[in-house]
């Protein structure tokens, strides 16, 4: 059992990651259980309507996206919150954007420097 995932965590009823790179988990959970902040933008690289595809739901009407304020079971703070706003189905995921990841040559990476 992990420290940041109680006995009691809901198990995703679906994960995957998408081609963009996104790894996805869908909750069956009421939202207000999720540490969700949806005045802030997640972290990571991400458009609304890739997040709303990565989260399996369609157009864009009736989806909000926030982020996480702080780790949710295995999820970092940070994460993309995506759900739908109809009490009838509580589906939220939880989306973890790629990185940009900037590369640097190999005389950057070996260079020192005093300063």
């Amino acid at each position: 059992m992990s420290l940041d995932a109680p006995e009691n965590a809901p198990i995703p009823f679906r994960a995957y990651v998408t081609p963009y790179g996104y790894r996805v988990a869908l909750y069956r959970v009421a939202l207000g259980s999720v540490p969700a902040d949806f005045f802030a933008d997640p972290d990571g690289n991400w458009t609304f309507e890739l997040l709303a595809e990565a989260a399996g739901f369609a157009g864009s009407d009736g989806i909000a996206v926030g982020a996480l304020r702080e780790r949710f079971h295995h999820h970092p703070e940070g994460a993309a919150v995506v759900t739908l706003d109809a009490e009838s189905r509580p589906h939220v995921a939880i989306v973890e954007c790629p990185i940009a990841y900037e590369y640097v040559t190999g005389a950057e990476l070996t260079r020192s420097s005093a300063a």
